[in-house]
């Protein structure tokens, strides 16, 4: 039957102490559901030795549940846990493979993740030193003085800027220079799309750096949705219908400054320019679809596919 693809959210991952772990994005695309086995092999391709020998880094791995039924159009998040406590630091590699159960791997298939074990050496404990008290006098009165000067003079808040009537893209970019975060509502409206409606607080009010900004930003009416979706839009024909909440969402994703915290600087990896940070996965709304979002947005983005005829208006 075969269908089933699979996506990693990062192509290597170091191991603190030895242990960490990655996350499998596994989707059944058959028609009909599937029983799908997630496995790890050894750089080369073949299984770990019975005897779980250490310095196979396959032996590492654990999955739980690794055998699961995923209905058809599904996408089931596996996580992959490594235990190399002991192994010699080096670079070490492994392949995940997803497969029918029914079935046979095909030979040499599967997605290639680099592992890195770097434990840093023991050093010696330095040889204590006679400690010179006389600066603790003097140092005391120092930080007594720099103490009252910061109180007074650090700044303990900013100033929300206007954001309302412009777009998106500006409102981010405002908001982000002034250490103020967006929190994004979408409206159906006949203004331009992106367009931000209101905000809260208004512009010149003081708060504190970090606070939410709610933005009521204008969509499109959505007149072939039900009665409580609106269009998604991850692209400007895309119309399949989702929540408000899932369509603010698709905004945030889609704003350059988000794409920017979410990949590698300098850019570059596995995937070139499109590589994802570690924790994020592309959403594959549509093929090539290649946005970094969160394992739960890219599920729910799946999910919005599967169900967008029994969305619509009849």
């Amino acid at each position: 039957m075969s269908g089933i693809e699979m996506t990693l959210s990062a192509g290597s991952i170091k191991l603190e102490q030895g242990v960490g772990a990655v996350a499998a994005s596994v989707t059944n695309t058959a028609a009909e559901s599937q029983r799908v086995v997630l496995r790890v092999y050894d750089g080369n391709g073949t299984a770990p030795p019975a005897t779980g020998e250490r310095q196979q880094p396959a032996s590492w791995a654990t999955i739980d549940e690794s055998l699961r039924t995923i209905p058809a159009g599904a996408t089931e998040q596996y996580k992959v846990e490594f235990d190399a406590k002991g192994a010699p630091s080096g670079t070490y590699s492994v392949k995940l493979n997803a497969y029918s159960a029914d079935e046979p791997p095909e030979a040499n298939s599967g997605e290639v993740l680099g592992l890195e074990i770097a434990i840093p050496p023991t050093k010696e404990p330095a040889k204590p030193k006679p400690f010179p008290w006389w600066m603790v006098a003097a140092g005391a009165g120092l930080l007594v003085v720099i103490g009252a000067v910061v109180f007074f003079m650090w700044p303990r808040g900013t100033e929300v800027p206007q954001v309302a009537d412009g777009t998106l893209s500006q409102a981010v970019e405002l908001l982000e220079k002034a250490d103020l975060q967006p929190k994004v509502q979408t409206v159906e409206s006949d203004r331009a799309p992106d367009t931000v409606l209101t905000q809260d607080p208004t512009a010149g009010t003081k708060v504190e750096r970090e606070s939410l900004v709610s933005l009521e930003v204008a969509i499109e009416p959505a007149d072939d949705c039900l009665p409580g979706y609106v269009y998604r839009l991850v692209v400007p024909d895309d119309e399949i219908c989702v929540t408000p909440e899932s369509a603010a969402q698709v905004l945030v994703d889609n704003e350059e400054i988000t794409q920017l915290r979410r990949k590698p600087n300098p850019p570059g990896g596995p995937y070139g320019i499109n590589t994802c940070l570690q924790g994020f996965v592309w959403r594959d709304a549509y093929n090539g679809d290649q946005i970094c979002v969160t394992v739960e947005t890219r599920s729910r983005t799946a999910q919005e596919n599967a169900e967008a005829d029994s969305r619509r208006a009849p």
